[in-house]
């Protein structure tokens, strides 16, 4: 399948909430999927907002597999049921929550599985108590994440999530240092078995075998930029795809422009984790309005913690980052860049959580 197949399948990006949900006929062929959904973009809006903002959360149940794997950086969590209780436990903190969609890139990785990178902006207010949080703080929150889902037949059999957790709890007044040793007090405890997952995650990005690009894709020069950034150190010559007015949006509240900054985001990380191995997962591409492009790339990265920078003093221990990336193309360049990973689950790893 092309990147820019069945080009009537339209961007969320310059439309109103009102277009996006318009009922109308099918414009792609979806099948087994239920009639409500116009094509596959809309199916991840239509679900999402029925989900959300309607509260028909008992749709989870139809629009998940029973048996389906969720993929987080603070550990992964299997069945629909999961999903179904993690859905309530968010509203009954947040009942107010709003999940808006920034866009969504998609592919068809084969007939009829279908690839989801949806990224969202959820503003809501804390009117709950949680467990690590504390009380209600009655205060608002507009955090940033990326979902990237598997679907088939109108299930979600596999899920990636990544979302800001950091700036989530920074407006709350809560201070992600304190919530990841917490955190990580309670991992050390039990069954170490349980955290086997990451070990195998470590494993999987140190062993490589990126995902394979087509010649003239999109995501290709883009997926390079990060290698040549992340596993190559050559900052400068990676960020030569970056527009110099370029805006880039990182987690915990990294806002800048240009490839200055961009580089300087790369740094943080990079100064901090010693002999890393980078892994490109997933990537797709689609067109977006008036001849750009979005382009969708999901990519891990393992290396032990020597270095001072982001996360303070070095702790030794060898750390894994999933992320998710986002990027608008004009010309060849890169305009935007939305990356997101859940750097208070990279705080807990680092005070010793996790497992091993």
């Amino acid at each position: 399948m092309t990147w820019d197949q069945d080009p009537q399948v339209l961007s969320p990006v310059g439309r109103s909430m009102r277009e996006q949900l318009e009922e109308g006929p099918r414009r792609q062929a979806l099948e087994g999927f239920e009639p409500v959904y116009r094509d596959f973009v809309d199916y991840i809006v239509r679900c999402t907002h029925r989900i959300w903002e309607e509260k028909n959360i008992g749709l989870c149940r139809t629009h998940y597999s029973e048996d389906c794997e969720l993929h987080m950086l603070s550990g992964p969590a299997v069945g629909m049921e999961v999903v179904t209780q993690n859905t309530i436990g968010s509203l009954a903190s947040q009942p107010d929550r709003v999940v808006m969609a920034e866009d969504v890139i998609w592919s068809e990785d084969a007939p009829g599985e279908f690839y989801s990178s949806h990224r969202i902006i959820s503003r809501s207010t804390h009117f709950g108590d949680e467990p690590l949080v504390g009380r209600a703080t009655m205060r608002g929150t507009g955090v940033s994440t990326i979902a990237d889902c598997k679907v088939v037949a109108n299930r979600i059999v596999e899920e990636w999530l990544a979302r800001d957790n950091s700036t989530a709890l920074w407006q709350v007044g809560a201070d992600p240092h304190a919530i990841a040793r917490s955190a990580a007090a309670a991992d050390r405890e039990g069954d170490q078995t349980r955290h086997s997952w990451r070990t195998e995650a470590i494993a999987a990005t140190r062993d490589g075998g990126d995902v394979g690009i087509e010649a003239g894709h999109p995501a290709a020069p883009v997926a390079q930029m990060l290698r040549t950034a992340l596993a190559d150190d050559m900052h400068g010559d990676a960020a030569t795809i970056i527009s110099p007015c370029a805006e880039i949006r990182w987690p915990s509240r990294r806002h800048g422009f240009g490839r200055g900054f961009w580089i300087g985001c790369v740094a943080q990380l990079v100064n901090a984790l010693h002999d890393r191995s980078f892994r490109c997962e997933h990537v797709a591409a689609r067109p977006l309005p008036h001849g750009d492009i979005a382009v969708a790339v999901r990519w891990s990265l393992a290396g032990i913690h020597r270095g001072t920078g982001a996360w303070g003093e070095p702790s030794g221990r060898e750390l894994w980052l999933l992320a998710m990336s986002h990027y608008r193309l004009r010309g060849g360049l890169i305009v935007d860049d939305m990356t997101v990973f859940d750097e208070v689950a990279v705080l807990r790893q680092i005070a010793g959580g996790l497992g091993a």
